[in-house]
């Protein structure tokens, strides 16, 4: 999975522990994601657990935090063809979203219902990786090809937000309707595109 493979730790125990963490959080919610199963999936005993993170709310807060999608997949090198380098970028943003939609579907609500998980800033790894969406933004913005008058992170969540949206309540739903990236990514470029009005 995209999401859950990009923790950068060391000790391959606590990346065990925290893939088990997160994927038992996802299952079963956060009352029902007990040490002693975390451990079991990890193939660790409960001792092991609590050795490496004193507890439950510590461990799953540690793995949310660590959440990194591999944003060095989805980013296109820029080809000085704005649209297919926009078209590239969604359609792996796309396949990045489907891989965990599952995921995505039964984690956000607990961390919705437990902030304790996420932080008062919300998840690092996934900030990071947001940051790295937005200096791309910038970048297009910077070598002209885009306009400037929206921010990198409005310019990015108009392309990206409504594929988030999609793949989460249409997925949720088991609601598949047609859709065409290549339209939306020239949709966005209208107006937006360095040379229109």
């Amino acid at each position: 999975m995209y999401l859950l493979s990009s923790f950068e730790e060391a000790d391959a125990t606590r990346t065990t522990l925290m893939r088990s963490g997160l994927e038992l959080l996802a299952e079963k919610g956060y009352k029902g994601a007990t040490t002693r199963e975390i451990a079991a999936r990890a193939g660790v005993s409960e001792v092991t657990l609590f050795r490496q993170f004193g507890s439950k709310e510590a461990l799953l807060h540690e793995a949310v935090q660590k959440l990194h999608p591999p944003v060095e997949q989805v980013l296109p090198r820029l080809s000085g063809n704005l649209e297919a380098d926009l078209l590239y970028l969604t359609e792996r943003y796309l396949q990045m979203l489907e891989a965990n939609q599952g995921l995505l579907v039964r984690l956000l609500p607990e961390l919705a219902r437990h902030p304790e998980l996420r932080g008062e800033t919300g998840p690092l790894g996934l900030r990071k990786a947001m940051s790295r969406v937005f200096e791309f933004f910038a970048e297009l913005q910077k070598q002209a090809c885009l306009r400037a008058e929206e921010t990198p992170s409005q310019a990015a969540i108009a392309l990206l937000g409504p594929l988030f949206a999609r793949v989460l309540m249409l997925g949720a739903m088991g609601i598949q309707p047609p859709f065409d990236l290549q339209a939306h990514v020239r949709g966005f470029l209208e107006g937006r595109q360095r040379g229109q009005r």
